[in-house]
């Protein structure tokens, strides 16, 4: 990494980078050579000195005929990101106390078109604990894919999988391809009707996902919601009845 990458990282910009490097090469000099060497125009030099005067990395040297600048020691750099890590630190309670504030308030995040929601789909897969609740038609004619891989994250014990499906022929089709096991089991209604949309709880996140008219899906983090849901979801659970018995 270069010099002046690291000094663009600690804070100043590219130009006062470039003008502090020159000055520590030349040691003391007016704004002409300081300019050359910078390969900044004079005008713009001279505002990047007072900048670099007031963060304490140049001085001008006193009682000189001309203005005569010299760079102070780069461990005033030290001394200066101590003075910011301490600062940090003594406000780190205030402002985590704002982030906390926000994080309890219910975040909700709408995302359209097939990109966009399969990308949700993709985050789903590194969940530790999944349950949904859906006909799984839409789902296998837009992403055929994506059951095969929760399968496959499931059966090799990344990822614990509930399914609770309708009566429909697709779905039974749908059952019967899929491996099983204790981290992939499924569960079906006991009465008729179907879900319009693909619903899934994980990670204190619900998902709604849609597909007619367009492909879309709004997602939920609320801890409050998701138990309220995941307490729902448990008692359709209780009621329903495992595929075995259902495709036996």
């Amino acid at each position: 990494m270069e010099i002046e990458e690291v000094l663009n990282m600690i804070g100043l910009n590219g130009k006062e980078a470039s003008v502090y490097l020159a000055l520590l090469e030349l040691g003391t000099a007016t704004v002409h050579p300081i300019a050359n060497k910078a390969e900044i125009k004079r005008p713009t030099t001279y505002l990047i000195l007072d900048q670099l005067q007031k963060k304490g990395l140049v001085s001008v040297v006193p009682r000189a005929k001309k203005a005569l600048y010299t760079a102070e020691s780069p461990e005033q750099l030290l001394g200066d990101l101590h003075k910011k890590q301490e600062m940090v630190k003594r406000f780190m309670p205030n402002m985590l106390a704002l982030y906390n504030a926000k994080v309890d308030k219910p975040q909700v995040l709408l995302f359209e078109g097939k990109d966009a929601v399969r990308n949700v789909y993709e985050k789903i897969l590194s969940a530790k604990e999944v349950a949904w609740f859906s006909t799984i038609t839409d789902v296998i004619s837009v992403y055929p894919d994506f059951p095969k891989k929760l399968n496959e994250q499931a059966m090799a014990g990344k990822v614990k999988v509930r399914e609770l499906l309708t009566r429909t022929k697709a779905d039974f089709d749908y059952v019967k391809s899929m491996r099983h096991g204790e981290n992939f089991v499924q569960h079906f209604a006991t009465s008729g009707g179907e879900f319009l949309t693909d619903n899934c709880l994980y990670d204190g996140n619900l998902v709604f996902f849609s597909f007619k008219p367009n492909v879309s899906a709004i997602q939920i983090k609320s801890q409050g919601i998701y138990k309220s849901l995941k307490t729902l979801y448990e008692f359709a659970w209780q009621a329903s009845e495992p595929y075995e018995k259902v495709i036996k």
